[in-house]
């Protein structure tokens, strides 16, 4: 039963389309990882950005996938999943700004938790930046 205190997550049908086409186990791993975004960040928005699954709080947070066999977590930021290096231990590997695992490992909550928080600070800094840059200067 949905809480009541708790604002309803804004669905994408076409995400909803693009996990029906995700073989199973992948599809219930990415269900899952999608409900725990939602919870992480209850604000964002999902849209399908460059093929993948996206959630969008101040600009793209994360995105999710699969490659067929491995799931993907996409942190969009190489230079933050470094910092975090130490915490992704087998099954689960990184590359880039993707962290990859098998259906069947889910990522850690404190993980999940923390790359959340960080994106969500990142992108809530470049959206003030930007909003600075923007405003007309006093004279």
């Amino acid at each position: 039963m949905p809480d009541p205190q708790q604002p309803a997550v804004a669905r994408s049908a076409e995400v909803d389309a693009y996990l029906a086409a995700v073989p199973e186990p992948q599809r219930a791993a990415l269900q899952a990882l999608r409900e725990a975004l939602h919870a992480l960040q209850p604000e964002a928005t999902e849209v399908m950005s460059a093929g993948i699954p996206t959630l969008i709080h101040y600009g793209p947070l994360v995105g999710f996938g699969t490659n067929g066999t491995r799931c993907s977590l996409f942190v969009m930021q190489a230079k933050l999943l470094a910092s975090m290096r130490s915490a992704i231990t087998p099954p689960h590997a990184v590359s880039g700004a993707t962290i990859h695992f098998p259906p069947e490992s889910p990522l850690p909550p404190a993980l999940l938790e923390r790359v959340v928080r960080d994106r969500s600070r990142e992108n809530q800094a470049a959206h003030i930046r930007a909003a600075q840059r923007n405003t007309p200067k006093r004279k």
